[in-house]
C-alpha cells in the first residue's frame, strides 16, 4: 500500500500522513495519535528507502562539528544538545552523519565533500563560526541548513536557532548586582574577543542596572575546561580573598574548575563568593556546592531545529530567520 493509498483510505492527505509519521509537531496530537493508529491497524510503514530512491533523498542528516573539536566528555553542554538531537532525529526515522574537520586551512574539507557528493539530506550546525567558503557552498548548493546554539551569521540561506545570552548575562548581572558583594568578575574563553562575547555585554548591563560597575582588570580568561578555569583563579587569588566577590563563569565545566580553586584558597561559597554559570548541564546539580546557573531550553530549540529542517527538506519555502530562547535563571547553593 501506498502512502497515498493509505491516506485515502483514512481520509486524511498524504502530506499529512507523512508528517505524522515523522514525527512532525506541525500536526496536531489528536490527528498524530489517529494516523499511527490507522497505521497500525492496516500494518502500514513509510517506506524510508523506496522514498529515498524515488526522491534522490538519503534520510541522513549531517551534524558539524566544530573546528578543532577536542571530545565530548570536555564540552558537556555540546553532549547534551547532541545527545537530544540523536534522540529527535532518530525518533524522525533519518539517521546522522557526523561531519568533523580538523584544519580549517584544507582546499578541499570533509564539509565541502559531503555538500558536494549529497551525501546527507540537510545539516544542522554546531560551529559557532562558519568560513565564507562554507556560506558559499551552503547558498550554491542551496543545502538546508540550520544552526543550533551558534553564532550569529550573515546569510540569506541561514536559519539560526539561538540562546538569548545577552539577556542571560544580563539577568545574572541584576542578580548578583542586587546581593552583598564587592567586586564582580567575569570567567570568558580566551577563542571569544570581549568586544563579541553577548554574554559579558549583558552582565555589564545588568550590573549597571544594579547602579555596579564591572572592573577593567575584573576580566578573567581561561580554555574551555575546568582545569584552566582553575588555573586562572588559582592565578588571581588575590581578588577573591580579599574582597566579597560575585563570578559569572562562561559556562558550567569551567564553573567546576572555579568551585574547586575556591575550596582550594578556603574561600566560602556563597558567604565569601557567589558563583553562576551558564547552561544547566545535568552535571551542574551534581556539584557540591549546586550549581547556580542559566537553564537553557535545550529540548524546545532541538525539536524545532528538527521541525524546521525537514520542512527545508520537504521543500516547504521558510525564509531564513534566527530565533532566540530566552535562559531561564536557577538558583542553588553557590548564590544566597
Amino acid at each position: 500500500m501506498t502512502s497515498r493509498e493509505f491516506a485515502e483510505l483514512i481520509g486524511v492527505s498524504q502530506a499529512t500522513v507523512s508528517r505524522a509519521l515523522n514525527g512532525r509537531s506541525s500536526v496536531c496530537e489528536k490527528t498524530r495519535i489517529y494516523i499511527e493508529k490507522k497505521a497500525e491497524e492496516y500494518g502500514f510503514v513509510l517506506n524510508s528507502q523506496a522514498r529515498s530512491l524515488k526522491t534522490s533523498k538519503t534520510n541522513t542528516i549531517g551534524v558539524l562539528f566544530p573546528l578543532n573539536f577536542d571530545s565530548l566528555s570536555k564540552n558537556l553542554m555540546f553532549t547534551h544538545i547532541f545527545d537530544q538531537l540523536q534522540r529527535e532525529l532518530s525518533r524522525r526515522s533519518y539517521d546522522i552523519m557526523i561531519v568533523y574537520d580538523h584544519d580549517p586551512e584544507m582546499k578541499s574539507n570533509t564539509f565541502e565533500r559531503v555538500i558536494r557528493s549529497g551525501k546527507v539530506d540537510g545539516l544542522i550546525n554546531f560551529r559557532p563560526q562558519l568560513l565564507q567558503r562554507e556560506i558559499d557552498l551552503i547558498e550554491k548548493f542551496r543545502i538546508p541548513f540550520v544552526s543550533l546554539h551558534s553564532a550569529l551569521q550573515e546569510s540569506s540561506m541561514l536559519h539560526q536557532l539561538m540562546i538569548d545570552e545577552e539577556n542571560a548575562g544580563f539577568q545574572i548581572g541584576a542578580y548578583l548586582g542586587g546581593r552583598d558583594v564587592s567586586r564582580y568578575v567575569y570567567m570568558a574563553v580566551d577563542d571569544e574577543p570581549p568586544e563579541r562575547s553577548a554574554r559579558l555585554h549583558g552582565y555589564m548591563k545588568g550590573l549597571a542596572s544594579a547602579g555596579k560597575v564591572l572592573g577593567e582588570d575584573s576580566i578573567l580568561t581561561a580554555e574551555r575546561s575546568p582545569e584552566a578555569a582553575y588555573e586562572a583563579v588559582m592565578a588571581s587569588s588575590a581578588m577573591f580573598c580579599r574582597e566579597r566577590t560575585g563570578i559569572f563563569v562562561y559556562n558550567d565545566m569551567m564553573a567546576l574548575g572555579v568551585l574547586n580553586a575556591l575550596r582550594e584558597l578556603g574561600v566560602a561559597v556563597p558567604d565569601q563568593a557567589q558563583v553562576f554559570g551558564m547552561d544547566d548541564i545535568p552535571l551542574a546539580s551534581w556539584f557540591t556546592p549546586r550549581l547556580s546557573t542559566m537553564r537553557s531550553p535545550v529540548r524546545q530549540m532541538v525539536r524545532d531545529g528538527c521541525d524546521l529542517l525537514i520542512g527545508l527538506i520537504e521543500g516547504e519555502e521558510i525564509a531564513p530567520r534566527t530565533t532566540y530562547y530566552q535562559a531561564q535563571m536557577v538558583l542553588r547553593d553557590t548564590t544566597r
